[in-house]
């Protein structure tokens, strides 16, 4: 296995754990293993981040192969050491041809911090998220076992991906009971930052770029910084009328790079 950079021993020996049992579960249908997310991004941070991995499999992998692995990987029987993991199972045929769709065989959310899901259909979730994703590790992942990302992926070209990348922010410029605030605010600078550069960078980074590209919400930016690493709770406490104008505010500049004739518009 190749080493995870930048992650505690605990979660270092996780990782591998979830390699044997994958292993052991897929066997030959089993292509390779990445890490996406700010495991890729070298953004991990003890007690906030998830852990964000994906599988690619044989198109012909069985669906009972896939369940296995949903129950050899749940937290009642691998505890993660991490708020949760994120783990994406993909057939070869949606990273090698890519399209704006999520495209999983399973999508497993599990942990302690996080809500559980066990998902077999694509169409249960938006795509953006695994779209993000696929290109996060196309860019900056590691191949844990199999060949390397730039070898398997192909990537979804920046005029197609930025429109996905607009609806991720859109989504956190809803209001949801309990949003993480520090989140959104990070996510929405990597991904105005993602547009400008055509590069992916962890949260904080994107977010230390963010206070000179906008000054105006700098204090917001430097709050949103300094509660990310002291749990999901803290980042509950943001003030929400300030994030939600971040957010409309990089929603409109996303817009109009994504087409400039597209007047502003409110996203709430």
């Amino acid at each position: 296995m190749q080493t995870v950079q930048g992650v505690p021993e605990p979660v270092v020996d996780y990782i591998e754990s979830v390699i044997d049992r994958l292993g052991r579960l897929l066997r030959r249908d089993l292509v390779g293993i990445y890490t996406t997310g700010s495991l890729a991004l070298g953004g991990y941070t003890q007690g906030r981040s998830d852990l964000d991995l994906m599988a690619v499999v044989q198109e012909s992998v069985a669906r009972r192969a896939l369940e296995a692995v949903a129950a050899g990987l749940a937290h009642e029987s691998l505890p993660c050491p991490a708020t949760g993991l994120e783990f994406v199972v993909y057939p070869l045929a949606t990273v090698r041809n890519p399209k704006a769709e999520a495209g999983y065989l399973l999508d497993l959310n599990t942990g302690s911090e996080i809500r559980p899901k066990t998902s077999l259909d694509p169409a249960d979730a938006p795509p953006f998220w695994y779209v993000i994703d696929r290109a996060v590790t196309y860019q900056s992942g590691d191949a844990l076992v199999g060949p390397s990302p730039g070898e398997l992926f192909r990537p979804l070209p920046y005029r197609a991906l930025l429109p996905v990348v607009v609806e991720s922010v859109g989504e956190h410029a809803r209001v949801h009971p309990g949003q993480l605030l520090d989140s959104a605010v990070l996510n929405g600078c990597r991904a105005l930052r993602f547009a400008v550069e055509r590069r992916w960078y962890a949260k904080q980074a994107a977010a230390q770029w963010a206070v000179s590209e906008m000054p105006g919400f700098g204090s917001l930016l430097e709050s949103a910084m300094s509660k990310y690493p002291h749990g999901r709770e803290a980042g509950r406490h943001l003030p929400a009328d300030e994030v939600y104008a971040f957010l409309d505010d990089i929603l409109t500049r996303l817009r109009q790079m994504s087409d400039p004739s597209e007047a502003p518009m409110s996203s709430r």
